[in-house]
């Protein structure tokens, strides 16, 4: 069993607040940085100690050194290619090279699915090829850069579609009476709902063996998401489902990444190895809460 300490959030968004708040609960100090001031106060006005600080131009001296615990979960902000670069290829390096300098003991990247190269609905694990884009490639670049350090507990986690409290995008979408459901829908989507995602922040960095590993956090259970449109639609009481490629796409696609590709992704290892199941094993389960 791990012994975190006191742990730094890197990036103190939608998955890091969930941690932050999980953590604490199990009694752990935690610290979570953020951007801007007003990122700050609403972690503070939920009981979350913050600190303001930008990891691309501020100097990491700044921040206090008594951390045992490093999770980066910084995102794009949801800018293009550079921003990627920025977020997952030299942020992560700068956030390890102080990890390594003040001492820390464990330092866990939030990386994504999006990694894999597979677009043909087969399962992929761990060991599957990655990279091929540029995004993927910055953030392969950064799981390099954690799995290669000298921290003794490292970790990557390969996260899957997230959803949860304010992030229901198809389930709003068609509640609104929006049916005709644009861009790739034929397609497998590895989902993972908010809190499930903070239950295997805090069990990797508590449980399992020293050393890098990889692990894929999904609920395991794929679905595509014309199926996942349709019962939607059922559970609401909307009105006829209208798939129509032409159609604008979800803001995934609005925000000019390619069409998502068609996968099912294993997670047996972070089960075995971590002893992390999902809360919610099927996103049917995990919507259910907001109908």
């Amino acid at each position: 069993m791990n012994q975190p300490g006191k742990i730094i959030i890197l990036g103190c968004g939608y998955i890091g607040t969930a941690f932050a708040r999980l953590a604490q609960a199990q009694g752990y100090a935690v610290c979570g940085v953020v951007r801007s001031e007003a990122s700050r106060e609403r972690l503070e006005s939920q009981g979350v100690s913050a600190l303001v600080f930008d990891i691309h131009r501020d100097d990491w001296q700044k921040l206090p050194q008594d951390f045992t615990s490093v999770i980066y979960c910084a995102s794009t902000g949801g800018g293009g290619s550079e921003s990627y670069r920025l977020a997952y290829d030299s942020g992560v390096k700068r956030a390890c090279a102080w990890a390594e300098k003040i001492g820390a003991q464990h330092f866990i990247f939030t990386s994504s699915t999006g990694v894999y190269r597979q677009d043909d609905d087969s399962r992929v694990d761990e060991n599957s090829s990655v990279g091929g884009t540029e995004n993927a490639d910055a953030l392969c670049a950064g799981e390099q850069a954690v799995l290669s350090s000298s921290i003794p507990v490292r970790r990557v986690l390969r996260l899957g579609g997230l959803y949860g409290p304010g992030r229901h995008y198809l389930l709003d979408q068609i509640k609104r009476g929006e049916c005709r459901i644009g861009g790739r829908t034929n397609h497998y989507i590895n989902y993972l709902h908010q809190e499930d995602a903070a239950q295997a922040l805090l069990a990797a960095i508590t449980r399992g063996p020293s050393g890098p590993r990889i692990y894929n956090v999904c609920d395991g259970s794929p679905v595509k998401k014309s199926d996942l449109a349709q019962w939607i639609a059922q559970q609401v009481g909307a009105g006829e489902i209208i798939f129509d490629q032409e159609a604008p796409g979800g803001p995934r696609q609005r925000r000019g990444a390619l069409s998502q590709p068609s996968r099912r992704v294993d997670n047996s290892r972070i089960r075995q190895e971590l002893d992390w199941k999902p809360l919610y094993s099927t996103v049917f389960d995990g919507l259910r809460a907001f109908l």
